[in-house]
């Protein structure tokens, strides 16, 4: 790869010299502009009895900070001379002419020299070296690096030389073009290298300011002015006069920061992606993955989530940075863990395992079923699975310019699948309502790129997947407080216009179809009943489940238990069925009374639910972010998944506020027996039983086929809470 020096150029090697010699210049000085070395007059030319004092400039006790640090990069790099290429930046002065034409013709050994003297960049007592010199100075550094990044070739700055008034803007350039500089005193014999640190553009301050730079840009300093005073002197100095046309222009600096606001990624999860650390090591993947994540979070766009959650906007951000804290210890001790293929695939399922939560109806064989709120979480799974297979999903990917191949589409969709808890793993079988049926996936196999992935290690990627999925479980999954406690807000809002619709659709359904409506009640009594069954006890609860401490599913002495294929019937089937064997209604009727039933019951789910949702911003916020840490015991990876409270006690009490308030609106406004009353009956979770819930994502009574394969691939997971181990599972009574 090509190689290119950028030096400021000084006057140390006049300066070293000096003490032995004294020569006189010869008056003639090169005008600005940019040369070759063979344009570039030789030092002969620059100064009388130079034959006397070459051999001693060419002594190293002379050498200029410049000439040592080149040397010493060449060195420290072991770089071919033939593949380097020098560009020199001189100020338009005698003594920095001679001392860049001798390093350039003397010293140089191979490579191609550049001499630049940019405009205005004289002494710097010379009123046009701030206000034409700078400017000019950094539009050169940016056309140099632009070049050089173009090309794909590597930098290396050298800001050692020149006066103190550009060292900094050479310098402020590595950070901007994230290149090394390196430094040497001329006194010194070490080498610094100081390797451009990770600062960025701060957006939303640029952001403002592009609209007011965008528009002066272009015009003449009349018609700008009144812009131009309002700008940030920061801002200002991104912008100069050209003298040619009299109108503002981005300088060099002005056209890099442009650039680099433009191309920041528009979603945080685009920028979580693309800066994931694992994507180093998915080799020839690497390129696929980062295409796929163009699509950022718009593939979740019209999130049906009934947590409202915003999946795409905090859940897979996090996910992905969970992802990092698992398995870079894991790759650490052992390099091949996972394959390039293995990895993308997880990744790729981190990524996509939830576009289902943004479908709101199952295709069968027969018919399209439409789907409760609560059931697109049941069935996102599912409506993923078909959604990344179907044509019209890769269709709209190539429409937007991405060629994924439907192949790679395909595998990601079985895995992602299985990420839910009831899909079997290693024993047992699902079957679905759409007719899909779905065997162990032990029993399945990938081929990728010719090579294949068996079932065991797509049992392991899942198990691993499970694991990253369950932890996100604290307050940046859902938002910031303030966020959370306003869309409780526009809930408690809201409450009146879903109870409206409720009224208005039992009324209707009441006075025209009394049967379909009571066929709809059964269902709706059914999925309260559930909710409730559902509903976790709190460790204040007198009748809290006795549980054995465990501290690791290798000491707990478990069984491999696997979820049962229980069916899972979607409501309008059920309500469809129920109609149809009813036989107080025509056959003409039915399909009409089922439309409206349908509705009735859609809208008294929706408004049982949406009053619960602050109960899960509550859970959201009582978190905070997870500690891992990694260690061997007994020839295995130990993995340490520790949780603390969130220590933000005023955004829980803003939650529980908000929360009051839609109990007393229910207690008010809700008939006595109606089930939506259940909702008062709801409690709040405190931390210790969310962090139960995750490790039951690990190993639980009903299934724990996730410990068993980290198991046999030497890896257990401990939780812990506040630094002490959470309760297992299992019961003492069993």
């Amino acid at each position: 790869m090509a190689t290119h020096f950028i030096v400021s150029v000084g006057t140390s090697i006049i300066g070293n010299f000096w003490k032995t010699i004294k020569f006189s210049k010869a008056g003639k000085l090169m005008p600005p502009s940019t040369y070759t070395l063979e344009d570039f007059p030789k030092p002969s030319t620059l100064t009388k009895n130079y034959s006397n004092a070459l051999n001693g400039l060419k002594k190293p006790e002379y050498y200029g900070a410049e000439q040592k640090s080149i040397e010493k990069v060449m060195e420290k790099k072991n770089l071919n001379p033939a593949d380097c290429y020098y560009h020199f930046l001189l100020t338009n002065t005698p003594d920095c002419q001679f001392c860049g034409s001798f390093i350039g013709h003397e010293v140089i050994q191979g490579g191609q020299v550049t001499f630049y003297i940019p405009a205005g960049l004289g002494k710097a007592d010379d009123d046009n070296f701030a206000k034409q010199g700078i400017p000019s100075l950094l539009s050169c550094i940016a056309e140099i690096l632009d070049k050089i990044e173009k090309d794909n070739h590597e930098a290396v700055i050298i800001p050692t030389g020149g006066y103190k008034a550009i060292i900094p803007y050479l310098t402020i350039a590595s950070v901007l073009y994230k290149q090394p500089a390196y430094y040497i005193y001329e006194e010194s014999e070490a080498l610094l290298e100081l390797p451009a640190p990770p600062l960025s553009i701060n957006g939303p301050e640029f952001r403002s300011a592009l609209v007011l730079m965008e528009n002066i840009t272009g015009s003449d300093k009349t018609n700008a002015d009144s812009y131009f005073q309002e700008l940030p002197e920061s801002f200002q100095k991104l912008l100069y006069i050209n003298k040619d046309n009299h109108t503002y222009e981005y300088n060099g600096f002005g056209q890099r920061l442009k650039k680099m606001f433009l191309d920041q990624p528009s979603s945080a999860l685009k920028i979580r992606a693309s800066g994931n650390t694992l994507i180093r090591k998915l080799g020839k993947y690497r390129d696929i993955f980062l295409e796929m994540t163009a699509l950022g979070d718009t593939v979740w766009l019209g999130d049906k989530a009934p947590e409202m959650a915003d999946h795409a906007k905090y859940h897979h951000v996090n996910l992905l940075a969970y992802g990092e804290l698992l398995l870079l210890p894991l790759f650490d001790k052992e390099p091949d863990f996972l394959s390039e293929g293995e990895l993308f695939l997880l990744l790729s399922m981190i990524y996509l395992h939830d576009t289902g939560h943004s479908l709101c109806s199952l295709d069968t064989s027969s018919d399209r079923v439409p789907l409760l709120p609560t059931e697109i979480r049941i069935f996102h799974n599912l409506l993923g699975y078909h959604r990344l297979r179907k044509s019209g999903f890769h269709s709209a990917l190539q429409r937007q310019g991405l060629n994924i191949q439907q192949s790679l589409l395909d595998n990601i969709s079985l895995l992602s699948v299985y990420h839910r808890k009831k899909m079997p793993l290693l024993k047992g079988k699902c079957t679905n309502p759409d007719g899909t049926g779905f065997k162990p996936l032990c029993e399945e196999s990938i081929s990728l790129d010719g090579y294949e992935i068996t079932g065991e290690r797509l049992a392991l990627l899942v198990a691993l997947f499970r694991i990253i999925d369950g932890m996100d479980k604290q307050v940046a999954r859902a938002g910031d407080a303030i966020e959370i406690s306003m869309k409780a807000e526009s809930i408690l809002s809201d409450l009146g216009h879903l109870n409206d619709r409720t009224g208005r659709l039992d009324k209707s359904l009441s006075a025209i179809a009394p049967s379909a409506k009571k066929e709809a009640d059964k269902i709706l009594d059914e999925i309260f009943k559930d909710y409730k069954s559902q509903e976790k006890v709190t460790s204040n609860d007198k009748q809290t489940v006795t549980r054995s401490l465990c501290t690791g599913a290798d000491q707990c002495g478990f069984e491999c238990r696997s979820p049962e294929d229980k069916p899972e019937d979607p409501c309008y089937l059920k309500l469809k069925k129920s109609l149809y064997n009813n036989n107080d209604l025509s056959e003409t009727n039915r399909e009409v009374f089922l439309h409206l039933a349908w509705e009735y019951l859609d809208a008294r789910t929706r408004f049982f639910f949406q009053s619960l949702q602050p109960t899960y911003y509550y859970s959201d916020l009582l978190l905070s972010m997870p500690r891992i840490t990694h260690s061997v015991k007994n020839g295995s990876q130990h993995i340490l998944v520790n949780y603390d409270e969130n220590p933000d006690i005023s955004s829980m009490d803003r939650i529980k506020g908000v929360w009051e308030q839609i109990k007393l609106w229910i207690k008010n406004n809700i008939a006595e027996k109606a089930p939506e009353r259940n909702v008062l009956n709801a409690k709040l979770d405190e931390a210790v039983d969310i962090v139960e819930g995750i490790r039951d994502e690990y190993c639980s009574k009903k299934n724990s086929e996730v410990a068993e394969i980290l198991n046999r691939n030497n890896i257990v997971l401990e939780f812990q809470y506040k630094n002490n181990p959470v309760h297992c599972w299992k019961d003492n009574s069993d």
